[in-house]
């Protein structure tokens, strides 16, 4: 009997089973079942009606159970000889097997347990978020995410989960957690971030979103950006349609991670630089950025979808609706988009649609990858929603 792919599904087995048996657990529970086995069998041959109360098989199986796990509730005792004997024999080997079985059990929740604090264990998630790598303002990532409502559940489910990938030390991963305060919702995966097996650990096909963050601290820029890259690379080939999101050290590398199907990178420091040009030209700017970004309390900055009957009207036409309610509007968002040779190739042209054959017949991809999002930043009044996806607007400030 063989597999699909040709390999013969007899040895597979074979293995398997061996595997299994070479578990002490596994083990242990097969003695117990084949002691169970020999002690209801023994016992219903010797105390059988009417040499003894034994009138079915059911009620010499549960003697053998009760006097294997306990010392017996006295409903059914042996009366004759060879079911004393039996007795005898299931109570001793009983002491020992079972008692090392939950011994085992024991070892077992503990290891695993132990696995699961120090981050070597799978992470068993779905929809969740995992930073890559660590640095000094990973904190501070956290609580932008928190507060910008990254965890926030879907409709009708849970909170996102945190997954970190990282190196951190085992008090370092304790403190962490504490500062985090996530509970449960928090996971660690110990490891180099360059190991494909570590980065499969946190499933990142099952995420929500990835971030890769900068690991420079006490290292040259040019080696933590080629880290960076090599993990976003793994990343992007086990999860091609997750969003990743990163940053490098030096603005040269931030071509080679886009290359590497990063949907956005940030270059450490650029901002900063842009912020302190504005801080020049008046402090006041500095204050509005971080009321924009929520540095200074709730967030002020925020986007909403289009609804379908939005979507008929003009900039102007939302922008009035909007300020009834004391919400500003600021941009135009269209998300970003698959590209494919379906949406480049004109379906009425006999050329076009022999190409587009040509690729299918081969088993070529037909995906271009994405157009980008766009932002449109205080459009005219008169420009059409009908192309775009949500809207950038500020919310309504508290009078003061």
């Amino acid at each position: 009997m063989k597999h699909a792919d040709g390999r013969n599904l007899f040895p597979t087995l074979r293995d398997t089973l061996l595997g299994w048996c070479r578990n002490p657990f596994v083990k242990l529970t097969l003695l117990i079942i084949v002691l169970l086995l020999f002690a209801t069998g023994g016992f219903w041959f010797f105390e059988l009606y009417p040499k003894g109360d034994i009138q079915s098989a059911f009620g010499a199986l549960w003697w053998a159970v009760v006097t294997l796990t306990t010392v017996g509730y006295g409903d059914v005792v042996p009366a004759t000889t060879g079911g004393k004997i039996m007795g005898l024999v299931v109570m001793v080997c009983g002491i020992g097997l079972v008692s090392t079985l939950t011994g085992n059990l024991a070892s077992m929740l503990v290891e695993h347990k132990a696995k699961k604090r120090k981050g070597l264990l799978k992470v068993n998630l779905t929809h969740h978020v995992i930073i890559v790598g660590w640095n000094d303002f990973g904190l501070e990532l956290i609580s932008a995410l928190r507060d910008n409502g990254v965890f926030n559940a879907k409709e009708g489910g849970h909170q996102s989960d945190l997954v970190l990938v990282n190196t951190l030390s085992s008090d370092e991963r304790e403190t962490l957690a504490l500062q985090i305060d996530m509970e449960e919702r928090l996971r660690f995966v110990w490891g180099a971030i360059t190991h494909e097996s570590v980065l499969l650990k946190a499933q990142p096909d099952r995420a929500k979103v990835v971030y890769l963050l900068s690991q420079h601290r006490g290292r040259e820029a040019k080696d933590a950006d080629q880290e960076t890259l090599y993990c976003a690379l793994s990343l992007r080939e086990l999860a091609p349609q997750v969003p990743i999101y990163g940053e490098v050290a030096l603005p040269e590398n931030r071509k080679h991670l886009l290359r590497a199907g990063v949907n956005e990178i940030l270059v450490h420091g650029q901002l900063t630089s842009s912020i302190l040009g504005l801080i020049g030209v008046n402090p006041s700017l500095w204050t509005f950025v971080q009321e924009l970004l929520g540095m200074r309390g709730s967030n002020h900055l925020q986007i909403q979808n289009l609804g379908s009957e939005e979507k008929t009207l003009t900039w102007g036409e939302l922008t009035a609706r909007f300020r009834n309610d004391g919400r500003l509007p600021l941009a135009l968002c269209q998300i970003s988009k698959q590209l494919s040779l379906e949406d480049v190739l004109d379906e009425g042209s006999a050329l076009d649609q022999f190409i587009l054959e040509l690729f299918e017949s081969s088993g070529q991809e037909t995906r271009l990858g994405d157009t980008g999002p766009r932002v449109l930043a205080n459009p005219p009044d008169a420009e059409r929603l009908d192309q775009f996806d949500a809207v950038l607007f500020l919310k309504a400030g508290e009078t003061r």
